[in-house]
């Protein structure tokens, strides 16, 4: 007898369906002639209590740290006694064990762990189910796998959880045995992940209440040249004073420089007009989805996460929802033809100029990790059937993965660099020539800094050359008010924990949060994974340590 084992029953139902033949309901599985589907409910063992290791531990004692849990001991989750005994029994009775876990670390490990709590020394392979859809499962379940070549998973994701649980432990009953000293009767949860971010938004927010205002001071040039009149920036230079953003700060020596320059020979030290192009944006992975979200519909990472969950087993309207990875296989660019005329049903999207040869940078499968982005499926749900929530999550995938067959916004920007008695100013101003996939998706094309000048003055400047000598007629000093380093919401937070890297002082950690992720694209340095940070940030407000100001 074969064994499925799925994450969760809404995936058992797939693979039986994938399979074939006349399944029957049992109590907690399906079995047909040849096969048994049996399910988790996510994990069904857990860690025994720590006095269960050692009954001293029953008493928080600062002596007793760390504490001793490892090797990991295991029982059922209260709850889910009955069901993890049925699943031990099949383990038992089976011929081969089919290991199908969600396609991620904790899916590995959620199902090994089982094995392992039985001594399982039957053979295992593995079924990998990215998309949930009838024929992407059957394909699925002609490609298993050796469940070895997934061991390397399962070790990390043991080590992870081992340490985890470990680390929060110990640093849960150190940090309120202190606490209790001081008289706090309450229990200071700590955790590896759950800390560190809880220690960014009270850092962000200590900066943010303790800022003191100041002024800083911006220089703007009017400029005379061929009969072309235009403005341009000033660049601070470097014996200017100046802040750590490399802005003045001198009101007097803005004044004094404002003085010294009008009326000055200005001189074209560079001009010309470039062509450029942007591409269209990735397929979103559950981080960038999450934040998109938050910004356009204040929807938190878990309300996203828990929607993607639903378009993925209610509809198998998209594939694997947790990825950490925004590039597509070669494979899927094959597959393109058949979800986008199932896209093309929508309404919205009937219209739409698609070119189906054109492989954008998306499809790249040396780049795909463990999973591919966030895409539609074939299976593409009735629109009216789904929430506000779901419609906004779903079309927003959607939207990403047709830009993919979209062209590139093209463009021409003018630049210019003036002097004037050894100053120097910058221009710049574009022209759209194509708008491309941005008429589609519109306010995410842009490439343009914060100083390029309206496209109106993209025929003065492109008229300027180098060379050319005019007048500096005047040159106007604006203050500027600094402002505090703004509170996170949940886009900046999860955007900081992918790169947390960057916030952290001590050289060697810095360095060995940068190694790990030096083979991911999306993760620079990042703490938690797509699938355990919303589920932090829940954590957080449950237990009180970070509130959501308007809804953000």
């Amino acid at each position: 007898m074969k064994l499925f084992i799925a994450e969760k029953p809404s995936v058992a139902k797939d693979i039986a369906k994938a399979l074939g033949g006349n399944f029957q309901k049992k109590n907690g599985y399906l079995e047909s002639a040849d096969n048994v589907v049996t399910w988790c409910y996510g994990h069904l063992l857990k860690s025994i209590e720590p006095e269960a290791y050692n009954p001293d531990y029953a008493q928080w004692k600062a002596e007793d740290l760390p504490l001793q849990l490892y090797p990991l001991r295991y029982e059922p989750i209260a709850g889910k006694e009955a069901h993890t005994q049925t699943v031990i029994d099949l383990i038992n009775r089976a011929d081969v064990i089919i290991h199908a876990g969600d396609p991620d670390d904790e899916g590995q490990l959620l199902v090994e762990e089982l094995l392992e709590y039985t001594d399982n020394s039957k053979p295992v392979k593995r079924l990998l189910i990215n998309d949930n859809t009838d024929a992407a499962v059957k394909k699925a379940l002609s490609q298993l796998k050796d469940n070895h070549q997934f061991k390397g998973i399962y070790r990390k994701a043991l080590a992870r959880a081992a340490g985890d649980l470990i680390y929060g432990m110990s640093m849960t009953r150190a940090y309120t045995i202190e606490g209790r000293k001081k008289g706090y009767r309450g229990v200071l949860s700590v955790g590896r992940v759950q800390t560190p971010i809880l220690g960014l938004i009270v850092r962000r927010y200590l900066a943010n209440q303790s800022h003191t205002s100041s002024f800083y001071y911006q220089l703007i040039g009017d400029f005379a040249v061929s009969g072309q009149t235009f403005a341009a920036n000033w660049k601070v230079n470097e014996n200017a004073p100046q802040d750590d953003k490399k802005r003045l700060t001198s009101k007097s020596y803005a004044d004094a420089l404002a003085a010294r320059l009008r009326g000055k020979d200005a001189d074209i030290k560079a001009a010309g007009v470039q062509e450029k192009e942007t591409a269209p944006p990735l397929p979103f992975n559950l981080v960038r989805l999450q934040q998109t979200m938050n910004r356009q519909h204040k929807m938190t990472a878990a309300k996203t996460l828990e929607i993607t969950q639903q378009l993925r087993e209610k509809y198998k309207a998209i594939t694997y929802n947790r990825s950490d990875c925004s590039y597509l296989s070669d494979e899927q660019f094959n597959e393109a033809p058949q979800v986008l005329e199932a896209l093309q049903g929508i309404g919205d999207f009937n219209g739409l100029s698609l070119d189906r040869s054109r492989k954008s940078k998306a499809f790249d499968s040396g780049k795909v990790t463990a999973h591919t982005a966030i895409i539609p499926t074939a299976n593409v749900p009735a629109l009216n059937a789904l929430s506000e929530h779901e419609r906004w999550v779903y079309l927003a995938i959607a939207q990403h993965y047709l830009v993919q067959f979209m062209p590139n916004k093209r463009y021409l920007e003018a630049s210019v660099v003036v002097e004037v008695d050894g100053e120097t100013f910058s221009a710049r101003a574009t022209k759209t020539m194509d708008a491309g996939f941005s008429a589609f998706l519109k306010g995410e094309a842009s490439d343009a800094r914060d100083e390029a000048m309206p496209e109106s003055a993209f025929e003065v400047l492109q008229a300027l050359r180098t060379g050319q000598r005019g007048d500096c007629d005047a040159v106007t000093v604006n203050e500027k008010k600094t402002t505090p380093p703004p509170l996170f919401t949940e886009a900046t937070l999860l955007a900081a924990l992918v790169r947390v890297a960057d916030f952290v002082e001590d050289v060697r950690i810095k360095q060995l949060l940068k190694e790990k992720d030096k083979d991911k694209k999306d993760e620079h340095g990042g703490i938690g994974t797509p699938a355990t940070r919303s589920d932090m940030l829940e954590k957080l407000k449950n237990r009180q340590f970070m509130r959501l100001s308007q809804k953000r």
